[in-house]
Order: structure tokens, then C-alpha cells, then sequence
């Protein structure tokens, strides 16, 4: 709590936005479950006392297979979204791929069509 409160005053003092960068827990991370406004690693008074959460997010397998990437090419795709938003709309999650030096650009990617008993490409 102390921290938060300290961003909010430099915040109230100066009338600047502060970004904090935190990072999801291991065991989060590992269940694929990064994107949860509650994987933040450590106490949830951070979260609890936040107004607004992003997050950055492995492409998983499961993620691969639905938009249809190579599961030795996932690695370069990172989904981007919004688990807490307390003063704004919700926000649709965006993909992004890793390119030359990890920088990081907009990815188009179509949804691959699942027909039941018919494996994918052949239906």
C-alpha cells in the first residue's frame, strides 16, 4: 500500500499518469493464465488499488492452433490487453509479433475454422 500511495501523491502533486511495470507470477504464467487481472506476483493490494491493468502474453499452443501460427513460430507473438479498466470501455485484446531486435508490431491473424471430426486445413 505504501507504494501505491506514493505514486498517487507524485501523481496528485505533479498531475502526471504513472505506468508501473510489474510482472505476472511463475505458476500464472506457467497455467497460461497471465492475462488474469490476479496474476500479479506478490500482494494483491497492488492490484486491488490500481485503476487501470495491461498485460503482455506468451502466445500459448492452444493460442497457435486457434489462429493458426506454426507451434515453432508462436514464440514471436505476444497478445496484448486490458484485465482492469475501472474509467474506460473494454478493450479488445490485439496481437502483436516480435521482429528484428524484440521489437514488437501489429500482427493480422484470422481465427482458423474447426470442423468437427475433420482435422484443420482439410475441411
Amino acid at each position: 500500500a505504501q507504494v501505491i500511495g506514493r505514486m498517487e501523491a507524485i501523481a496528485a502533486d505533479t498531475g502526471c499518469s504513472i505506468v508501473f511495470l510489474h510482472h505476472a507470477s511463475k505458476g500464472a504464467a506457467m497455467m497460461g493464465a497471465g492475462d488474469q487481472q490476479q496474476a500479479s506476483r506478490g500482494s494483491s493490494v497492488l492490484v486491488d488499488n490500481i485503476r487501470w491493468q495491461s498485460y503482455l502474453s506468451s502466445m500459448t499452443s492452444a493460442e497457435a492452433e486457434e489462429w493458426g501460427v506454426d507451434d515453432d513460430q508462436r514464440r514471436f507473438f505476444v497478445r496484448f490487453g486490458v484485465s482492469k479498466a475501472n474509467y474506460g470501455a473494454p478493450f479488445a485484446d490485439r496481437w502483436f509479433r516480435r521482429h528484428d531486435g524484440g521489437v514488437l508490431k501489429p500482427a493480422v491473424l484470422e481465427r482458423q475454422r474447426k470442423s468437427k471430426g475433420v482435422p484443420r486445413g482439410e475441411a
